[in-house]
């Protein structure tokens, strides 16, 4: 046998002695329970209270990763109608969608988007607190479902 293959072979089987020796040095499987309704709840409702993601996108110009778009939600279970998104998608809220500004409502200039994203959500059905935020910069809050809003940055 060709002493290269050898050694190769020697060294393949001590390297994985050691790793089986040191599961210390080997970081942890992903937990794949889900949390409880009730701890999803608790979670999401903090997670999405309106200074806490104001703050984050005003420092961050994005949202913070437990949103995602009413289309990524669907994809993965999500239906509006049943309000499961906290039995489908724990710790998990809507946001990152475009916010069309038909009403009127938001400030306009040419290249401005905007887009939308819950805010104090609390499991169940959608409410109707949303955070309005601009491609540049600006962040509105409404709490009666785009009837009036408020600037917050």
């Amino acid at each position: 046998m060709n002493k290269k293959l050898i050694v190769a072979v020697i060294l393949a089987i001590v390297a994985t002695a050691a790793g089986l020796r040191h599961p210390a040095n080997n970081p942890p499987a992903q937990q794949q329970t889900a949390p409880t309704s009730s701890t999803a709840a608790n979670d999401i409702s903090s997670l999405t209270q309106l200074q806490r993601v104001a703050s984050y996108l005003h420092q961050h110009q994005r949202l913070p990763a437990w949103y995602l778009t009413k289309s990524e939600a669907r994809r993965q279970g999500w239906e509006p109608g049943k309000g499961n998104l906290c039995q489908i998608l724990p710790g998990r809220a809507i946001g990152g969608d475009r916010f069309s500004n038909r009403e009127k409502v938001l400030p306009e200039k040419q290249g401005r988007r905007w887009f939308e994203a819950d805010v104090n959500y609390d499991c169940g059905r959608r409410g109707s607190d949303r955070m309005l935020y601009s491609s540049d910069g600006l962040i509105y809050v409404t709490s009666d479902h785009y009837r009036n809003v408020k600037q917050v940055y």
